[in-house]
C-alpha cells in the first residue's frame, strides 16, 4: 500500500506513541504514569540519585556520609520543594553510578538523577536535561613521571574510562578514528572513576581519561597528589545536565527555575567555592567558558 506524505507522518508519529507506550509498561515506570510534583506533593517524599565515588560531585565521605557538589545542589531542590508545597519534603538518596543512572531515571526509582552527567543528544532520545550547569573537557590523568603529555602519546597504550561515560568513549574512538591516536590505544572500562584510579595506580592502565573535574578530585585525593598529573589539552567539551525523565515538563521547569534562582542568588556560587575553591575538595578555578555560561543562565524572573 501507498502512503502519501503527510499519512507517513501520522503512521510515524502512532508508531513512536505505541512504542512508548510498551517501553511503559515493559518497565513499569511510574513517571509514565503519574506526573512527580503531584507524587512529591502527595508522599512528602523526593527520590534522587547521587554518585558514591565521583569527587567531588558525589562520594562517600571518611563518616560514612554523602557529601559532594551534586548532593548540595540536590539539597537547594529540596529546600525549593518544601517552600513550593509548606511542607518539609523528606530527601530519599539514591546511589546511582555512569551505567545505572539514566536506566533509573528511566524506570522510575529516581525522580531525578544529580552527578555528573553529559548532555547529549544521543541521551536526549531517553531522558530530558536540566539547563547545562556545569562546562569542564577530557583530559588525561597520568603518573607524574610518565611520558604521555597529550592525546597522541596514547597510541598503544592501555587507558581506563567509565564504561558509562559515552561521550568519553566516543570522544575517544572519534580521536583514534581520525589519527591524532595512532596506533590505536586499548580502551579498559571502569564502572566508578575510583576504580580506575586504583587501576592506574596499581600499573594496570597507562592513563585515566574523563572530564577535568573529575580528574582533579582523583589526584586531589590521593594518599600523594604530587605523584600524579592532568596532561593534554581538552578532547571534548562537556556540559553537565540533572537527568530527569521525559515528559515532566513541570518538573523540569521547577528544577531549571530553581537552578536559575540558585545562581542570580549568588548561593551556587557559594556551593562551586565550597567544592572547587581554593580551600575546598578540589580546587579547580571556573574557566571563561563556564562564567560565560552562568551568566546566560541567569534569566530575567
Amino acid at each position: 500500500m501507498r502512503i502519501q506524505h503527510g499519512q507517513g507522518k501520522s503512521v510515524s508519529r502512532r508508531l513512536r506513541a505505541a512504542l512508548v507506550m510498551v517501553i511503559c509498561l515493559a518497565l513499569a515506570a511510574p513517571a509514565c504514569a503519574q506526573d512527580i510534583l503531584e507524587k512529591i506533593e502527595k508522599t512528602g517524599k523526593v527520590t534522587m540519585g547521587f554518585r558514591e565515588g565521583s569527587v567531588p560531585f558525589g562520594y562517600i565521605d571518611a563518616k560514612g556520609q554523602w557529601a559532594g557538589f551534586g548532593i548540595d545542589i540536590g539539597q537547594e531542590i529540596v529546600a525549593a520543594l518544601s517552600t513550593r508545597f509548606g511542607k518539609p519534603i523528606e530527601l530519599v538518596r539514591q546511589p546511582i553510578n555512569p551505567k545505572t543512572r539514566i536506566p533509573l531515571v528511566v524506570n522510575g526509582t529516581v525522580d531525578i538523577g544529580i552527578g555528573s552527567t553529559t548532555i547529549t543528544l544521543a541521551r536526549e532520545e531517553v531522558v530530558d536535561f536540566s539547563l547545562p550547569y556545569f562546562l569542564t573537557g577530557t583530559m588525561l590523568l597520568v603518573p607524574k613521571g610518565s611520558d604521555i603529555q597529550d592525546f597522541p602519546d596514547l597510541a598503544g597504550k592501555r587507558v581506563g574510562m567509565g564504561s558509562g561515560s559515552t561521550a568519553n568513549i566516543k570522544g575517544l574512538d572519534r580521536a583514534m578514528e581520525s589519527g591524532l591516536i595512532q596506533p590505536a590505544c586499548e580502551k579498559v572500562l571502569f564502572e566508578e572513576h575510583n576504580k580506575g584510579f586504583l587501576a592506574l595506580q596499581q600499573g594496570k592502565i597507562h592513563a585515566y581519561f574523563t572530564d577535568a573535574s573529575i580528574l582533579a578530585g582523583m589526584k586531589a585525593k590521593a594518599p600523594n597528589p604530587a605523584d600524579w598529573k592532568i596532561v593534554g589539552k581538552y578532547l571534548t567539551y562537556e556540559p553537565y545536565g540533572i537527568i530527569l525523565p521525559e515528559n515532566q515538563g513541570e518538573w523540569r521547569d521547577f528544577v531549571n527555575a530553581t537552578l536559575i534562582r540558585t545562581i542570580k542568588s549568588g548561593r551556587f556560587e557559594q556551593i562551586y567555592a565550597k567544592w572547587f575553591g581554593p580551600e575546598g575538595e578540589v580546587p579547580l578555578p571556573m574557566s571563561p567558558e563556564y562564567k560565560t555560561l552562568l551568566k546566560v543562565l541567569s534569566y530575567p524572573d
